[in-house]
């Protein structure tokens, strides 16, 4: 499978999805459809977390912004509209025209762009500790 997903921690407030060589924006969504299962009981808000520095592509697939709008979508009611990733390339980021503070809005919430594993656990904890709007 070209995505896996599973829990970031114990206490299961993000959802981590972790590209594995060569892929797809529908091999995305299906583990997206899947993983909200997982979801089922969980009481407490949800983050995605979308790890693409697993990916071979030469280049990202084609629809970048309307599929990355995707990343935060509410597609479960426990999920918070809240998105981060880490491992987008530079040409990606330049596509999207992310804002100064790294951020993409979507109609749910936002997406936040990270580059290294400390940023991605420093945002997990202040979004845990105070959650944006």
């Amino acid at each position: 499978m070209a995505f896996n997903y599973s829990w970031k921690d114990d206490d299961k407030r993000a959802m981590v999805y972790v590209v594995e060589g060569d892929w797809n924006w529908k091999d995305y969504h299906h583990v997206v459809r899947v993983s909200t299962f997982s979801m089922t009981g969980v009481e407490n808000p949800v983050d995605s977390v979308i790890d693409l520095r697993g990916s071979t592509r030469p280049q990202l697939p084609s629809g970048l912004l309307g599929h990355v709008r995707s990343f935060g979508a509410k597609k479960h009611p426990s999920l918070t509209g809240r998105a981060l990733v880490i491992g987008m390339p530079d040409e990606g980021l330049e596509t999207l025209q992310v804002l100064p503070d790294n951020t993409l809005p979507t109609n749910d919430g936002f997406v936040k762009f990270v580059t290294t594993e400390d940023d991605l656990e420093a945002v997990l904890a202040d979004w845990a500790n105070n959650p944006p709007d």
